[in-house]
């Protein structure tokens, strides 16, 4: 389920976007929970300890606009889909700075929702499939089909595709909590691999394949229990 947040600090405004965005991606099928801030100081809490995949945000707040925030979504590499909801369409040239989702006007909510609505939705599912990591100064999208499994090397993982190795300076940890539920398995301190490229399951190490070529990886001693209920699972499914 999905985390949609509402920023804006006049409340009968923030409860008409509510609804309305609500109604548009009801109708495409967008499960999601709808968090409403009236306080863009709130909401800036709220990005530093929770995801949040979709946010509608004010531009002209106190305390934080609507830029600031955007600011640091940018500045932390966070992954939000950020449209910016706005009265005043002179604000919306400066805001193309922070790459911005999309943009929505206060006054046409009824006409340019339904079709903002198809967006983020090909996009969600888009990110289903994919996973953006910063190589270098750039964000780059990499197919998670093609991800065969990830190596740690100091602060630094090693992103082994197909057909490429990939070096990003990331942790394990993160990208266990991003990839457990798309199929990835956590079989050692220093390895996550990708299910759909195990062939052969051993008391201390698995192989994998990658098209006619065998990589073998180790299974730690703690991981064993957990890899073979998780590989159980992915069979299952």
């Amino acid at each position: 389920m999905y985390q949609i947040a509402i920023c804006d600090d006049e409340k009968k405004i923030l409860e008409d976007i509510h609804s309305k965005v609500k109604t548009a991606l009801d109708k495409q099928e967008i499960q999601a929970k709808y968090l409403c801030l009236e306080d863009s100081r709130e909401l800036m809490e709220h990005l530093k300890e929770q995801k949040i995949d979709v946010l509608f945000l004010d531009i002209d707040m106190p305390y934080f606009s609507g830029m600031d925030i955007a600011a640091y979504i940018n500045d932390k590499w966070l992954k939000t889909i950020l449209i910016f909801a706005t009265s005043h369409d002179t604000l919306v040239y400066q805001t193309f700075a922070y790459r911005p989702f999309g943009f929505i006007r206060k006054t046409h909510l009824d006409e340019e929702l339904e079709e903002l609505a198809e967006r983020i939705k090909k996009e969600l599912f888009d990110r289903k499939e994919e996973l953006t990591i910063l190589k270098g100064q750039e964000l780059t999208r990499i197919r998670i089909k093609d991800l065969v499994y990830m190596e740690s090397e100091g602060n630094y993982l090693n992103f082994h595709m197909k057909d490429d190795v990939i070096k990003v300076r990331e942790t394990l940890g993160n990208m266990e909590n991003e990839l457990m539920a798309k199929g990835f398995i956590r079989c050692h301190k220093g390895y996550l691999v990708n299910g759909d490229y195990i062939e052969k399951l051993k008391s201390a190490e698995m192989e994998l394949k990658i098209e006619d070529e065998i990589e073998v990886i180790p299974i730690g001693r703690s991981y064993e229990k957990e890899v073979r209920k998780r590989v159980f699972e992915l069979i299952q499914s």
